[in-house]
């Protein structure tokens, strides 16, 4: 009873608890960029995950679980032409972005993995299409803001404000500030919802 209780009382879209859901508050983003998020199947029922959420706000998006045994995941039918597909993970050899997007003619598509970082890496090395693809990372710029979890590795971000910052270095600084926006009102909600009363 309890658990069924815990379900009911959770938007079925957000998964936010209903007196702080953010459906009103997602916007439709159109992008030029594919953006992929690859998700365990735990992962993506996390309420506080923020690539799906990113999924929910991105017209152009696809988010991917694994871990399903009776369906494998298949990230070959979401890629892109040869050439346009890079997965967004700071590995040994990746390049800068922003010499990607200046240099590639055409949209490109971004494969995030979506998990803590040893996870993340994890899954970029045992995923065969995944451990093919050309890596590439972000600039470094400001401080994560996600206080609802603990970021273990210096410099980390949360899966969204990747792709908020990625975003908003192909396509311009008014969808990045979007998703952002998007994001920001989660973790005041979520920290809130906690007891932190200073937040909204």
């Amino acid at each position: 009873m309890g658990e069924r209780k815990k379900h009911q009382d959770r938007c079925s879209r957000c998964l936010m608890r209903l007196e702080v859901c953010l459906c009103a508050a997602i916007p439709c983003l159109e992008t030029q960029t594919k953006i992929i998020v690859v998700i365990s199947r735990r992962e993506y029922k996390v309420p506080t995950n923020t690539g799906r959420l990113a999924g929910l706000a991105l017209a152009n998006s696809v988010i991917l679980q694994r871990g399903h045994v009776d369906r494998p995941m298949d990230l070959r039918a979401h890629l892109g032409a040869e050439g346009s597909n890079f997965l967004v993970f700071p590995g040994e050899h990746a390049q800068c972005l922003s010499t990607i997007a200046t240099n590639r003619p055409g949209p490109l598509h971004l494969i995030f993995p979506d998990s803590n970082w040893r996870g993340a890496a994890k899954m970029c090395r045992r995923d065969p299409v995944m451990a093919q693809l050309p890596m590439v990372t972000l600039p470094p710029g400001p401080p994560s803001t996600y206080r609802v979890r603990r970021e273990t590795k210096s410099g980390g971000l949360a899966t969204m404000e990747a792709i908020a910052r990625a975003l908003g270095m192909i396509e311009g600084p008014q969808l990045q500030k979007s998703l952002e926006n998007l994001f920001d009102l989660m973790v005041s909600r979520t920290m809130a919802s906690r007891g932190y009363l200073n937040d909204r």
